[in-house]
């Protein structure tokens, strides 16, 4: 008995999310276990940080490889290849007898785990077109988001009951079973007939066509930015909340998870909005709900008011613009080069992670208290996505 297409469509999609999620789960899983490792490896803070600065550089230009790779051999190889290139480096980071491997391995890690997020926006590009593209895009966003709501917690229990290199353990083993599913599961949607036909050195022309359409930057911008406030959470929650907040380092993963709802439920509602609005309204009102409502905090710190309960609210709505901006942008950007999808995706993946690791390199040398470094940075990210979105013309 065949199994309807519609339903190998959603497990597709449902696949193509979880390969999206190797950067998340690679970042938040181990974010517990950094004191642990400062101690076990006898390092500062600082330079068991670098750990993940490591791994952004990795996963940034990664992607730049990644993408031409995708359009000039097809989506399966190079997807594979990403992903033992990752099992490959998580060994190392499980093993590493001192810091300097476990830096060398971060770094190879970043770059193995680029093959899923851009190889997976290719294909989203390569089976679907216009709003229901930008609809499939939200709805891998959500499964990808929903690694940051249960990853920290999963990370503190694991660094507790088992030491920090199990964190690197179980992402092994996700990352194998990543691996089968692309193997048994995703077909080659990027025929031989649909692919440039120039030599490696001319590899990275597809980003040409890119770059020099108008739409492009503006996209980019915009859905960079997005990224960039929501890193800015990233990276100055754990210290606003315990210090600011009072909440303690067990209890950071349940409210730092709440507000990652929020982020789950804009996908939600932008995957059923985006059919009737379009993905240029939705964008529009996106960046403008996440710049007023990071303004709003902004205002509020700057007044004197830190209290949780005051600030979550409008810290929830802001952060479940992100999906909005982010899954209508990259479809728009897609959408507008069939040829050069994975040259397309490669951009919006430098643009996301390269914008979210300067956010977060930004929070740490701001000469203020953490609550208000991560409203600023948040606010400017919002102000920087208005102009973006605003140079985008019909």
């Amino acid at each position: 008995m065949s199994v309807p297409a519609q339903n190998l469509q959603k497990t597709m999609i449902v696949i193509l999310g979880v390969i999206t999620a190797f950067a998340p789960l690679s970042i938040d899983l181990y974010l517990p276990a950094l004191p642990q490792i400062s101690a076990a490896l006898g390092i500062s803070s600082m330079l068991a940080q670098q750990s993940l600065s490591l791994f952004f550089i990795g996963l940034a230009t990664g992607q730049m490889i990644y993408g031409p790779l995708a359009d000039r051999y097809g989506r399966r190889g190079p997807l594979a290849g990403g992903i033992l290139l990752y099992l490959a480096a998580t060994m190392v980071c499980a093993l590493a007898p001192n810091i300097e491997t476990l830096l060398s391995g971060r770094l190879l890690q970043g770059f193995g785990a680029a093959a899923g997020p851009v190889i997976a926006r290719a294909i989203v590009r390569d089976l679907f077109a216009g709003r229901r593209a930008a609809q499939v895009m939200s709805f891998v966003i959500l499964v990808m988001t929903a690694a940051p709501l249960v990853a920290p917690m999963m990370g503190g229990w694991i660094t507790t009951w088992l030491g920090w290199r199990a964190n690197f353990w179980v992402l092994g083993v996700f990352g194998f079973i990543c691996l089968l599913l692309v193997i048994f599961n995703i077909p080659e949607t990027h025929p031989q007939r649909a692919r440039p036909t120039h030599s490696l050195r001319q590899l990275f022309s597809g980003y040409r066509p890119v770059l020099k359409d108008p739409a492009s930057l503006p996209l980019l911008g915009a859905g960079g930015m997005a990224f960039a406030a929501l890193f800015a959470y990233v990276a100055g929650s754990p210290f606003v909340y315990t210090e600011v907040f009072g909440v303690s380092e067990k209890a950071f993963g349940y409210f730092f998870g709440l507000n990652v709802i929020g982020l789950i439920l804009g996908n939600l509602l932008n995957s059923q909005l985006v059919m009737h609005y379009g993905a240029r309204r939705l964008i529009q009102i996106g960046v403008g709900i996440l710049t007023g409502g990071s303004a709003i905090m902004l205002v509020l710190v700057l007044s004197g008011v830190n209290h949780q309960w005051v600030l979550t609210p409008f810290l929830f709505i802001t952060l479940g613009t992100i999906g909005v901006i982010a899954g209508n942008t990259v479809s728009r950007l897609l959408e507008g080069h069939p040829q050069s999808a994975g040259a397309a995706s490669a951009l919006f993946g430098l643009a996301q992670f390269g914008l979210g690791a300067m956010s977060a390199l930004t929070i740490g040398l701001l000469p203020f208290e953490p609550l208000l470094s991560m409203t600023i940075v948040m606010f400017g990210s919002g102000a920087l996505a208005v102009f973006s979105i605003s140079r985008l013309k019909r």
